[in-house]
């Protein structure tokens, strides 16, 4: 899903909706990441600061923030490494989706993770007040590189997938 489907992942990314209120309900950001040689891992949060709007059929969303530190992959020491040496959370805390705009199901936008802003489309789906978006991030773009652990590493593409509430 595009753009709008922010975030972040591995990083990514998300949501705290309305004035700043943290919510739950209907959100969720997914990174999935691929290991080389096989397997793979999910980075998850229900955490997401900001809100989706739809208007005339085009969905918008601006400085949606997902609070990296609160991204987990159901490994302490993974969650350690991932948080403290690839994204370095206390000097970048956020993955922020800066603007994201779709139409028919597909998007664009701009995403900024550990200071690197780069351009990201994807494609989403509404359904039930919830809008599901997913789109590719390249971890090589936002300067994340050489993720091994005991002869696995994480590949250099992954999928964020968020979900939202639509206000």
């Amino acid at each position: 899903m595009t753009y709008q489907r922010v975030f972040l992942v591995l990083i990514v990314f998300i949501l705290s909706i309305g004035l700043g209120t943290p919510h739950s309900y209907g959100q969720e950001v997914v990174v999935k990441l691929k290991l080389s040689p096989a397997g793979q891992f999910d980075a998850k949060t229900k955490t997401i600061e900001g809100k989706v709007t739809v208007k005339n059929n085009e969905v918008s969303a601006q400085n949606i923030k997902v609070p990296l530190n609160t991204l987990e992959t159901g490994i302490k020491l993974r969650d350690e490494h991932m948080k403290d040496k690839y994204l370095d959370v206390k000097k970048y805390p956020y993955a922020t989706l800066k603007v994201g705009k779709g139409v028919d199901g597909k998007g664009d936008g701009e995403i900024e993770i550990r200071g690197i802003t780069k351009k990201i489309q994807g494609t989403y789906k509404i359904e039930k007040n919830i809008l599901e978006a997913e789109f590719p991030l390249k971890l090589s773009d936002f300067e994340i590189k050489g993720i091994r652990y005991m002869g696995v590493g994480v590949k250099d593409e992954v999928r964020v997938i968020v979900k939202m509430p639509i206000n």
